[in-house]
């Protein structure tokens, strides 16, 4: 943004701004922009969720408001800004009143380091990736605040399950990511998507392959088990179905939210849908290529960057428009996936959560840390590292190596984990029949 309006502002109209008034402005447009954005994706991820989720349940969903219902979201914050916010006699009301915004701040934040498109990332931090979660990690503080505050026993059990189920899904989830980092040495997310160049290879491990934006992580078996760890673990984090137990309306009424009402509800909500959002987008930037894609590329090296002062603005527009839509594109998909999951999955009981997590995720992610060791060997070691008989293998051969190495290894793993967790799950259910038909016999 500071390269364009210097381009604009001092080269284009001579008007001879000091580079710190560039920057200041530059800094309060992109802030706008994120402050714009984050409502208008909520109104809209609604919106998109209860009409597809009504395709799936043969129903038609909004309809009323607008054509096609468009205008629903809207009037939904509408009667949030105007409904009366009740506030319980018992409860603590400074610590009430300050959850929302505990957990909504978290989500804004993370917005700051998310690349948009070609050179539109508001922050290129070299450790965004760290950055990101670690400041998600702030909104468990904010659901235990609103648990504790309510002063209601089901508000604190909800933001009790909340915190527990956060805190076990982050390990799987940064667990999954941590082979993506050790494959590209890096942690910042702009350098991470840069490393997604090439044709379903990438660039890196086969040098010479046409750059097209289509080098995704997905591609490959570190990369494939890698996503579908981390998006399992990301609908934990998201409370999407079939994790969204800590708002169980059957056991708990709503969970952490039970006695929130108003706006201060409208916040959870606004903190919820963000956070699916940018959940969604870092599974397309880390696995997808964000966006990398083509023609991206090519526009973007004749636009205006820090090393090429002397391209020209349209360049960054067209490369942004069209590195946006991919992007867009990548993670609405991704999003859809996750409304096509709560309408085909029940919910899972805490107990099976907490399984699944510790018993399954977690195994199979520190044996996809062990398959990128073995993948970034075969493809990068040599003599120096003692590897002396890759030394006369050609790029391809060490590529294909360590596709079906790592491949059998993940399957492998996969097999023997799921047989081993389906024995633990089978021996379980045999303990809890038996307690029941003790109780049974015991009430005759």
């Amino acid at each position: 943004m500071y390269d364009i309006l210097n381009s604009v502002i001092n080269m284009t109209f001579g008007w001879g701004w000091p580079s710190w008034l560039i920057s200041l402005v530059s800094h309060i447009l992109v802030a706008t922009i994120l402050f714009l954005i984050a409502p208008l994706q909520m109104l809209f991820l609604t919106y998109y969720e209860r009409r597809a989720i009504a395709r799936m349940q043969d129903r038609i969903g909004p309809n009323r408001v607008g054509p096609e219902g468009l205008f629903q979201p809207v009037a939904d914050g509408v009667k949030m800004f105007t409904k009366e916010d009740i506030v319980p006699t018992a409860a603590d009301r400074w610590v009430h009143l300050i959850a929302p915004c505990v957990v909504v701040a978290p989500t804004m934040l993370m917005f700051a380091v998310v690349p948009w498109g070609p050179g539109m990332v508001p922050v290129d931090l070299n450790a965004g990736l760290l950055f990101f979660f670690a400041v998600s990690s702030i909104s468990a503080v904010g659901l235990m605040m609103a648990g504790w505050a309510s002063n209601n026993k089901f508000a604190l059990l909800g933001a009790m399950r909340a915190v527990a189920q956060m805190v076990s899904y982050e390990i799987p989830a940064i667990l999954s990511l941590l082979a993506i980092v050790m494959l590209t040495g890096t942690l910042s997310i702009v350098e991470l998507i840069d490393a997604q160049a090439g044709l379903f290879i990438r660039s890196v491990d086969l040098p010479g392959v046409p750059d097209l934006g289509l080098g995704w992580f997905v591609f490959t078996p570190v990369g494939f088990l890698a996503c579908v760890c981390f998006f399992i673990a990301a609908l934990a984090e998201g409370e999407r179905t079939p994790f969204d137990i800590p708002e169980a309306e059957s056991e708990i009424v709503a969970g952490y939210m039970t006695e929130y009402s108003g706006m201060k509800f409208g916040l959870f909500y606004l903190a919820q849908y963000l956070l699916n959002f940018l959940l969604c987008a870092i599974t397309a930037t880390i696995f997808f290529g964000g966006w990398q894609g083509p023609g991206v590329g090519w526009l973007f090296s004749q636009a205006i960057t820090p090393t090429n002062l002397d391209g020209h603005w349209i360049f960054n527009l067209l490369a942004g428009v069209l590195g946006v839509s991919y992007f867009l594109a990548k993670t609405y998909a991704i999003f859809f996936v996750m409304i096509w999951i709560r309408g085909a999955y029940p919910r899972l009981r805490v107990d099976q959560l907490m399984e699944f997590g510790w018993k399954f995720l977690i195994p199979l992610a520190m044996v996809n840390i062990f398959s990128a060791a073995i993948w970034l060997g075969l493809t990068r070691w040599g003599a120096p590292e003692g590897l002396a008989l890759l030394e006369g293998w050609t790029p391809f051969m060490r590529w294909a190596t360590a596709f079906v190495v790592t491949l059998g290894l993940n399957l492998a793993s996969y097999i023997m984990v799921g047989r081993i967790y389906a024995a633990t799950q089978a021996a379980r259910s045999r303990a809890e029949l038996e307690d029941l038909r003790d109780l049974a016999l015991s009430s005759r």
